[in-house]
């Protein structure tokens, strides 16, 4: 399922259906996605192709949330 390399993964499919605020991709693996419709391009319907690319981003919360955690199960002592 789609290329891959150190600038991420590549992801190819179709849109299957669009649900109220979702849309449903079939990935070429078969795979379902889901994805926001805001996320998708003017004028995408049902049958469009589309490519997904997903990389690593910083995530900016990672030591909140583990901070959080830490907390919690201090909690639990």
């Amino acid at each position: 399922m789609g290329t891959g390399d150190q600038a991420g993964v590549v992801l190819y499919g179709v849109v299957d259906r669009l649900e109220d605020e979702v849309a449903v991709l079939i990935l070429e693996g078969g795979e379902a996605a889901f994805l926001p419709r805001a996320a998708l391009p003017p004028g995408t319907g049902e049958g469009s192709g589309v490519r997904i690319q997903v990389q690593l981003a910083p995530n900016p919360w990672r030591l909140r949330v583990r901070r959080q955690v830490r907390e919690l199960e201090g909690e639990g002592s």
